[in-house]
């Protein structure tokens, strides 16, 4: 294999400024890295060349919330609420799981993100039952090839023998970032997701970010998104008065935040990421507040949240977060029977959420999120002479409007190729059919379903590790 790979010929979308958008351009990469981007650049010697006539370039989509480890469980959410897949998911099924399940798991879902264009993602990895779930669920994600942050997930709702108190997980997270993450310039790096805030006393929850503070590593919060007057994921005003939320943080959904609440978590440096999709999907009241969000100079990032509810696909995700969005911005005026004149949300910033601040947020904007020669050539290969995107005024809008899964060609990681031709490349997907089917069956016998009193479940798991602390 060559250490260049042209690609020539393309409608290049850079997603930078400076650089803009070339009509028929090139672009040289090598050793994974982009060296240039041109209209014309002379091939070198021995050089791989992917021939791109009538194909869009584009920067790898970044996922910057999701749950990898429920592939097996796919769909099995239909109708439920937060609540109820908070206990079925949550507390009955994950009581089953083995190390091969989340192991299979996070594999598959890894390669459905690549499959759907997604090169990056956070990984809120909350199925960390015992130590060998932790090895499982970090081997698999490295070996399907995808960049991004893997936060190890302090929060199953399930009381595990394998941890008797919340200590003995964070000492396995310190395990982990020395065994697979002990370099941050990886294509994996290390993260930490905390538990849900109000599940624990509140020394817990600052244990749990201070570690990651202390590994300096990104930590990622379900944030003021729950349902009615149970106090589950509030409390971030707590960590912010002791100094705990800066450019670190990545706060997930926050459907309650106000104007005032994201210029506070701005001033800060904390990010934000968006799943619109799940949270109206799952009942929660009041999804994200976008046009506070956006008034307050929020830069939101993208997520596609649960694979147990929703699929992978970010076109999808990007229409959502786009009519959602001027649904909000737009309501008031047409409420008072005014006429809207100006769209203040754009189908570029909408594009900008899907790439840019999604690699912000996760730390990785100076490596991905947009085509400039010095960064990876994280690159999708979107087949424009499709029937459902020709022909093709505005790429850009023609993307977040019309665009499918089924319109990514080619997906390159860090220079190499995960898909082409529309088929994911070095796969065996019968043999993973297998092993997702044989974990699916295996779920679904060793699980007993019931509908138990949340509430109750809350106080008794807290109850039990602040017990366990004392008797430490």
């Amino acid at each position: 294999m060559s250490a260049f790979t042209l690609i020539r010929n393309a409608w290049i979308i850079s997603n930078d400024d400076q650089i803009g958008d070339l009509r028929r351009g090139s672009l040289l990469i090598r050793n994974g890295e982009i060296v240039q981007i041109a209209e014309d650049i002379e091939q070198p010697e021995g050089c791989d060349v992917i021939e791109a006539d009538g194909f869009l370039a584009i920067p790898g989509f970044v996922d910057a919330h999701k749950h990898l480890w429920q592939a097996a469980l796919r769909g099995i959410c239909g109708d439920m609420t937060l609540l109820g897949y908070f206990e079925t998911i949550r507390q009955n099924y994950i009581a089953s799981y083995r190390p091969e399940d989340v192991r299979v798991g996070n594999y598959a879902c890894a390669l459905e993100l690549l499959n759907s264009g997604s090169t990056s993602v956070l990984d809120h990895s909350h199925c960390i039952i015992t130590p060998d779930h932790a090895d499982a669920v970090v081997e698999a994600t490295l070996d399907a090839g995808i960049r991004g942050v893997w936060a190890y997930g302090y929060c199953p709702v399930w009381e595990s023998d394998a941890f008797r108190k919340q200590e003995d997980r964070i000492a396995d997270a310190y395990r982990i970032r020395q065994r697979y993450f002990a370099s941050d310039d990886n294509l994996l790096r290390m993260g930490v997701a905390i538990t849900e805030q109000q599940l624990l006393p509140f020394e817990y929850t600052e244990m749990e970010v201070r570690s990651a503070l202390d590994m300096n590593v990104k930590w990622t919060a379900h944030t003021h998104c729950g349902n009615g007057a149970a106090p589950i994921s509030r409390g971030i005003y707590k960590l912010y008065a002791k100094d705990l939320v800066n450019e670190l943080a990545i706060l997930s959904h926050c459907n309650e935040f106000t104007f005032n609440d994201f210029v506070m978590m701005n001033e800060v440096g904390a990010h934000f990421a968006s799943s619109p999709d799940s949270e109206i999907y799952m009942g929660i009241t009041k999804p994200v507040n976008f046009i506070e969000a956006i008034a307050a100079g929020t830069p939101v990032s993208l997520g596609t949240d649960t694979v147990s509810c929703m699929s992978a696909d970010m076109f999808a995700n990007m229409r959502l977060t786009l009519n959602f969005a001027r649904h909000q911005i737009n309501a008031p005026a047409a409420a008072g029977f005014q006429a809207v004149l100006h769209q203040k949300v754009s189908v570029r910033d909408v594009f900008r959420m899907a790439t840019i601040n999604g690699a912000r947020a996760l730390g990785i904007d100076h490596l991905v999120g947009s085509l400039v020669p010095g960064k990876r050539a994280d690159i999708l290969l979107i087949e424009a002479g499709q029937p459902n995107l020709a022909p093709m005024t505005d790429p850009i809008a023609s993307l977040v409007l019309q665009g499918q899964v089924s319109n990514v060609d080619t997906v390159l990681v860090d220079g190499k190729i995960k898909k082409r031709h529309g088929k994911l490349v070095g796969v065996d997907l019968q043999k993973l059919n297998r092993e997702l089917s044989a974990s699916h069956a295996y779920l679904q016998a060793n699980t007993h379903v019931e509908e138990r009193d949340l509430a109750h479940e809350v106080d008794r798991w807290s109850d039990r590790l602040t017990e366990a602390a004392v008797d430490a």
